[in-house]
């Protein structure tokens, strides 16, 4: 169903109608976040209970899921509602946690794939199974966190005053910590999934809506626990008691932050409309480029692999800058006192730019999914007693999450293959070129650029069959360049076997 504004605009500006919706959404998200705060900030703050806030964000985010899904907006408000029934009946009713979590997981999974089933094409199309695929690890998070939550433990210190109205008596001073956290301190753990994801008691399906429909995360992200919602929500404490030097000094870097998210933006989505357009990676599978010199294919197929990159980070940090305005991503203040508000950031531009391992991508490009998908599918499999079968099982996860299309499972075992690559060139190539880098700086550099220039053409290859979907499309457009990323595969990964084992391999194993 078209959205009758964006159809409007779309007639007069000649761009695709769900583009201009996307696009206008998260815009929207601004103005939501300006609206949220002109009303509970500033010295009337104080009057509004958490409900009247509550309901005023579930308000936004309703209307925005309007404007964006019409009237397919009841695909997320029954996902929601049967999550939470599911939760309210199986785990607080029968007191059955671990059963209730797996109901969330299947109906959530079952809902999505059904939805790929019906709606998905041979084409990328934006419809209401853009923010269902969002909504669905936000519902199964938050089903793990429900189930996490069923031990407590004792911890020192009074309650504060939020825990004294919001906590029933016998589980004040009781904490419930994330089983994958690793026991390693808050301050190392990311913002969106610290150690207090664990949800002691199931919260209101107001609350719980207002969460899944958040106005700037509902559309592409970012994913974050319920835990931290509530916190931002409650307003904490020491908020209250910010002196007016300290308001002025957060507000300033908080405008800022918003102010360079949109710089970004613009930057990586104008660059998409100009060069992206020329060099996409539809282009690679016309006779214009098949009839081109190989050189000219081998140089255009990583440009174009790029630019299917950017258009990405662009929306990302577009969707990141209204996740600021609203303070959600604020994650303290630094060693001189500026307050930070990048705890929510789903891509890093600089790491991203100047990656020289995957591990560096991984880190930079949909930071928030990884993380979930770190701590909610990798770590949770480590049952398997094998990191890699670990990695493999989270991969394919996303993978299926992603749709039914067989180039997604190929990108993302590409991906799995290219990691193992790394490690194998890692331990061959770098006990040989530490005596040289050590000791030259150009040396360094050059193999840092080297390096740099391997983990460029290794994503950008990657990512094309993702883009394309189909394995026709991908089969003509990897034949234009002989396959190459895959020979390179079994080259290193045939080697590895075939040659002899490094000399300070040959010492671990004796």
């Amino acid at each position: 169903m078209i959205n009758p504004v964006t159809g409007i605009l779309s007639s007069a500006t000649g761009l695709p109608e769900p583009t201009l919706r996307l696009l206008l959404t998260v815009i929207l998200a601004y103005l939501a976040a300006y609206l949220y705060n002109k009303k509970f900030s500033g010295p009337d703050a104080i009057k509004y209970t958490v409900a009247n806030r509550t309901h005023y964000l579930l308000g936004l985010g309703l209307g925005l899921n309007v404007f964006f899904n019409m009237l397919s907006i009841y695909h997320s408000l029954v996902t929601v509602a049967v999550s939470y029934a599911i939760c309210f009946g199986v785990g607080e009713q029968m007191g059955d946690r671990k059963l209730a979590t797996a109901g969330v997981w299947i109906f959530n999974a079952a809902y999505l794939m059904l939805g790929y089933y019906f709606m998905q094409t041979d084409e990328y199309d934006i419809t209401w199974t853009m923010t269902q695929c969002i909504l669905c690890l936000r519902m199964m998070g938050f089903g793990f966190d429900y189930y996490d939550g069923r031990k407590l433990v004792t911890v020192a210190g009074p309650p504060t005053k939020t825990e004294l109205k919001t906590v029933p008596e016998d589980k004040l001073n009781k904490a419930a910590i994330r089983e994958t956290s690793n026991k390693k301190s808050p301050a190392a753990l990311p913002l969106s999934f610290s150690a207090d994801t664990p949800i002691l008691q199931l919260p209101s399906l107001v609350e719980m809506l207002a969460y899944a429909l958040f106005p700037s995360a509902f559309l592409v992200g970012p994913q974050f626990s319920f835990s931290l919602f509530k916190k931002w929500i409650n307003h904490n404490e020491e908020d209250l008691l910010l002196t007016d030097d300290q308001k002025e000094e957060r507000e300033r870097a908080q405008t800022l932050y918003v102010w360079r998210s949109v710089l970004l933006a613009i930057i990586y989505l104008g660059a998409q409309q100009t060069i992206g357009a020329t060099y996409s990676t539809s282009y690679l599978l016309t006779d214009e480029y098949s009839n081109l010199p190989f050189w000219q294919r081998f140089l255009i197929f990583p440009i174009a692999g790029k630019f299917a990159y950017v258009k990405y980070i662009g929306i990302w940090l577009l969707t990141e800058g209204a996740t600021a305005s609203f303070g959600i991503s604020y994650e303290g203040s630094n060693e001189e006192g500026h307050a930070l508000f990048g705890g929510l950031a789903n891509a890093l531009p600089g790491t991203f730019e100047t990656a020289t391992s995957i591990d560096h991508v991984i880190s930079a490009f949909n930071i928030n999914t990884n993380l979930w998908s770190k701590y909610y599918v990798f770590k949770r499999l480590k049952f398997l007693g094998n990191k890699q079968a670990s990695q493999f099982g989270t991969l394919a996860f996303l993978a299926i999450w992603h749709g039914f299309h067989a180039m997604y499972f190929i990108t993302f075992l590409l991906e799995f293959l290219y990691v193992q690559c790394e490690l194998v060139l890692r331990k061959r190539l770098v006990p040989i070129v530490q005596s040289y880098t050590k000791k030259n700086d150009i040396y360094f550099k050059i193999w840092k650029l080297a390096a740099w220039i391997a983990c460029q053409l290794c994503i950008t290859y990657a990512i094309v069959g993702f883009e394309l979907l189909s394995l026709e499309k991908s089969y003509i457009a990897y034949k234009n360049v002989y396959f190459l990323g895959h020979v390179a595969i079994l080259v290193i990964l045939g080697g590895n076997i075939l040659l002899p084992k490094p000399m300070s391999l040959k010492k671990k194993s004796q």
